[in-house]
């Protein structure tokens, strides 16, 4: 059967990238390996620019409203910035991508579950697909498959650099939970080119350990010893998962192939933010698809559409951490210092300022007290 678009992985960017498909008329089949909902290991928080981009009923699917923010460093005492407005919103990812593959579903999207993606062949006007069950044949094909992407593979796009994160949820004591409702905990200073989290939901603690270089240390090991200082020693299922990401430009297209979110392969290199721009580039991919009438013009229309939105802020943030990652001791304590710089850091997470912003001020925070500088420099001989 031939359709307009296959989309390959009902995550929050191929379902979101159906759904506009279908509601613009195309004929859609969005694929799904896995039979949902399937468990996905994600703190699951969205950011308040990310609700603007989901179906009418999402809000029924954001179990916390965190409004206060902790920062531990590796030395300074404990910083915590609470705001009027929330943080961020915290979903269960496998009910919300569960909820999302519905909403292409009910947007006119034929949706597969538990049906994997086996090989592909590209021609002039069409992309021919075997699936463990069948052949399909579309205009088109929007790469949703993760991190892992078998898509990318097939089509010969370039993997970009994979950085790892293990995480566990813990189910704790109302009392235990207490301490961290409505507030997410950061630990930076001891975890190279990463962080430690703590994200509350609904008695749940999500607990991880991520980094962007995790050859660099023992990131297991790491991992263990947070869960247990956070809620004790107590039988727990780690998940591990890949944090993609690139330090140039490589255009997110081959030939009829469009790949968004962690397919692509763009995740944040300084925060590993991956929710919103999943969402978004699963909508820029649909819009050029819908805008170019399946034109073979669509994939350069999206590159383009890609690169402009989204660039300047992964190329700062691929700045920020080249900063800030090589002393992350340093860096943690001085930014625990000067709470202006976590404010900066909250709204940009946020989408409120650009990284740029929270460069210049991090850097002129810096030439304020080049002692510390000269302190840290002198440490490290």
């Amino acid at each position: 059967m031939r359709y307009h678009v296959a989309v390959i992985g009902a995550g929050p960017a191929g379902s979101t990238a159906a759904r506009h498909l279908a509601q613009s008329g195309l004929s859609v089949l969005l694929l799904e390996k896995a039979l949902m909902p399937r468990v996905k290991p994600c703190g699951g928080a969205l950011t308040h620019r990310a609700l603007t981009l989901l179906p009418s009923g999402a809000e029924s699917f954001l179990q916390e409203h965190p409004h206060s923010w902790t920062f531990q460093s590796r030395t300074a005492p404990a910083v915590t910035i609470a705001r009027d407005q929330p943080y961020c919103h915290i979903v269960e990812r496998q009910h919300f991508d569960r909820f999302l593959a519905q909403a292409a579903r009910h947007a006119g999207a034929e949706v597969h579950e538990g049906e994997a993606l086996t090989s592909l062949r590209i021609q002039d006007d069409r992309v021919h697909l075997v699936t463990t069950s069948g052949h399909y044949q579309a205009d088109w094909v929007v790469a949703a498959d993760g991190a892992p992407s078998l898509t990318a593979k097939l089509a010969g796009f370039p993997r970009p650099r994979q950085g790892a994160a293990i995480e566990t949820e813990v189910a704790v004591s109302a009392h235990e939970f207490a301490r961290y409702q409505g507030r997410v905990e950061i630990h930076l200073g001891q975890y190279p080119w990463g962080y430690a989290w703590v994200i509350p939901r609904a008695g749940i603690l999500n607990l991880g350990v991520g980094s962007f270089r995790p050859n660099s240390f023992a990131l297991k090991q790491e991992f263990y010893a947070f869960v247990e200082h956070i809620v004790g020693h107590r039988p727990i299922q780690a998940l591990g998962h890949a944090l993609p990401y690139r330090i140039s430009f490589q255009p997110p297209v081959r030939d009829r192939i469009l790949f968004v979110g962690d397919a692509a392969g763009y995740m944040d290199a300084f925060s590993a933010e991956g929710i919103y721009s999943a969402l978004r580039s699963g909508l820029l991919a649909a819009q050029s698809i819908v805008e170019q009438k399946c034109q073979p013009t669509a994939s350069a229309a999206y590159a383009r559409r890609f690169h402009a939105e989204f660039w300047p802020s992964l190329k700062a943030a691929i700045k920020m951490s080249l900063l800030f990652y090589p002393l992350v001791g340093f860096w943690s304590d001085f930014f625990a210092r000067n709470q202006t710089l976590l404010a900066d850091y909250l709204d940009v997470a946020s989408g409120h300022i650009p990284y740029q912003v929270l460069q210049r001020h991090t850097e002129r925070a810096l030439l304020a007290q080049p002692r510390l500088l000269l302190h840290q420099h002198l440490s490290d001989l």
